[in-house]
């Protein structure tokens, strides 16, 4: 069928003059499966051209064309996978910015809290910080319009604008938890900002050097180079090096070669792409000598580490080059390309399947086949196919995202700092802690003091903390069951009691969880002076899973045992 398809592509360009010359494309090739095929296109076309005609015509109330045919489109490539997009013009320019990286604005993050945009990151020396803005300053207006109930998407669209051009915020800023706002006026101007791609490299225990990848935008191959590079300068005794990929969605697939170029040399084949279009099939391989080929290295992923990570933490895994650490990546073996469409719009599309060196796809999704309900199906283990690593024969599989060598529990955080941190809490009393003290030293060795958490303690007692621990969910499942099954007046003085106990425990939440609490406080007020390399540097010393790397670039013996081929 695939041959079929590909003369049905190449006939389509060539009648591509109108919905109806669809209709008459008839290929006399004595191909009848062909001509079947095209006769479903140009069928499926014309009715949907008359129903679209017909309801804009006859529906009993006024309907806006574009939108019906945005949600048409939409529809439709909903049944393909989540990548598959369609931008309308005003969407062109934030797809290109997500794509390259680079745009003009003031360098901050912001989200909506309380009905305004907030503040939430700087980068730093970018305009914004340059301009005397702070983390936690609430936008009250841009350019004189109000900011109030205005989405996310809103304000970074009005945020976003052509460099040299200027925007005047007016915004409050806290002096404490407690005391009125001030209001202050800033007139701030746009920057080409690119966003960074290595927030944090820097040495997390004697000899061990760690580089922070964010996100494959362009240069990020440079950026890691140039940061593996400066560490070992730095630190002539360096003995191994973490790669930190966790939560990288990905990016662009050549980067995606250059930081494998960082560890691997020259002429190695990382990635191949396979897609129904030949011409498009196209194989990468690393263009220049590495940086270091031989230094111990180690890399972490998660469930989030998706597309480019998954490339260059598999060919790293493919090539018996470092040990993966951490969860089971994503699984996102596909590729897009983005086509131009009339009247300024455009298409992002899957085109291809990647393929790292073992020959092996990590795509753990198969949209071309979904459950009766619509949903889509995950490759079962028991359908994964086993691929022996280049170097040591080691057993790897594909189908599944990356399989770390060494797989780590998942940090869960409980629900009470959980609560604090998406209510607000943490957010707000970091933002007064930097108003309230000038400089905190090192990040890495900043410490709260008791007296800083008894405050915190006091401001949290003033707020909202209503949430449902998990326990108390499922006591509240148990009522409904045994209401309906007649059961519950039997048990309502246990429940009660049960649900009382419950509650009262929760009111010690805070003091039971004081030490993961005092730690995310930790981390998000050393961003407050540091930026995000400062709360990368601090967070460091907390983490289980850097604490496994280092432990693991310590111990070369189990180091070599875990890159040797597996009984």
């Amino acid at each position: 069928m695939r041959p079929i398809k590909k003369i049905a592509s190449v006939a389509l360009s060539l009648f591509r003059k109108s919905w109806k010359g669809f209709a008459l494309v008839i290929i006399i090739s004595g191909c009848m499966s062909f001509a079947d095929y095209y006769f479903e296109i140009s069928k499926n076309l014309d009715i949907f051209s008359s129903l679209f005609k017909e309801v804009n015509t006859y529906y009993v109330d006024d309907i806006e064309p574009s939108k019906l045919m945005r949600t048409c489109i939409d529809g439709m490539l909903k049944t393909l996978d989540p990548f598959t997009n369609y931008y309308s013009g005003s969407q062109i320019e934030n797809a290109r910015i997500q794509q390259g990286g680079k745009f003009g604005g003031l360098g901050i993050e912001i989200e909506i809290m309380n009905s305004y945009p907030v503040v939430t990151s700087i980068t730093k020396d970018q305009p914004a910080d340059k301009g005397g803005l702070k983390t936690g300053d609430i936008i009250k207006s841009i350019d004189g319009n109000s900011t109030q109930n205005r989405s996310k998407e809103e304000v970074d669209k009005i945020l976003i604008g052509q460099p040299k051009t200027t925007l005047a915020l007016q915004v409050e800023r806290r002096t404490s938890l407690t005391d009125p706002a001030q209001t202050l006026s800033f007139n701030i101007q746009r920057e080409e900002i690119e966003e960074t791609n290595v927030p944090f490299s820097g040495m997390v225990a004697p000899g061990i050097g760690c580089v922070k990848l964010k996100i494959f935008n362009e240069h990020a191959g440079r950026d890691v180079r140039a940061a593996v590079d400066s560490l070992k300068r730095a630190n002539p005794d360096m003995k191994g090096i973490i790669l930190d990929l966790r939560t990288n969605p990905g990016g662009l697939l050549n980067e995606a070669v250059n930081v494998v170029n960082v560890f691997i040399d020259k002429g190695k084949l990382v990635v191949t792409t396979k897609g129904k279009v030949d011409e498009w099939n196209n194989s990468f391989k690393t263009l220049d000598d590495a940086e270091d080929s031989k230094i111990p290295l180690v890399v972490i992923v998660n469930s989030m580490s998706a597309s480019a990570s998954e490339i260059v933490s598999g060919t790293i895994q493919d090539y018996d080059r470092g040990v993966i650490i951490g969860q089971r990546s994503y699984g996102k073996g596909l590729v897009q390309i983005t086509k131009n469409l009339s009247y300024n719009t455009m298409l992002k599309v899957t085109t291809a399947k990647y393929y790292i060196p073992t020959g092996r796809c990590i795509q753990a999704i198969n949209y071309a086949e979904r459950n009766p309900d619509g949903s889509v199906k995950h490759i079962p283990d028991s359908l994964k196919v086993a691929f022996k690593t280049i170097d040591s024969k080691r057993t790897v599989y594909d189908g599944g995202g990356i399989d770390p060598d060494v797989i780590l529990p998942k940090e869960e955080h409980s629900k009470i700092a959980e609560t604090l941190f998406l209510k607000g809490y943490i957010f707000d009393f970091a933002s007064n802690y930097r108003l309230q003290h000038n400089d905190i030293g090192d990040p890495a060795k900043f410490k709260l003091t008791e007296k800083d958490f008894d405050d915190f303690s006091a401001y949290v007692k003033t707020k909202d903390l209503t949430y449902k621990t998990e326990t108390e969910e499922k006591l509240e499942k148990l009522k409904d069951a045994s209401t309906e099954e007649k059961y519950f007046d039997a048990l309502k003085d246990e429940y009660e009691t049960l649900k009382n106990k419950l509650a009262k425990d929760k009111e010690q939440d805070i003091t039971k969880n004081k030490k993961e609490i005092i730690i995310v406080l930790e981390n998000e007020i050393a961003g407050r002076y540091y930026y995000a390399y400062g709360k990368a540097k601090k967070s460091y010393q907390n983490d289980s899973e850097v604490a496994k790397a280092i432990e693991l670039l310590n111990n070369s013996e189990k180091y070599s045992e875990l890159l040797s081929a597996k009984k």
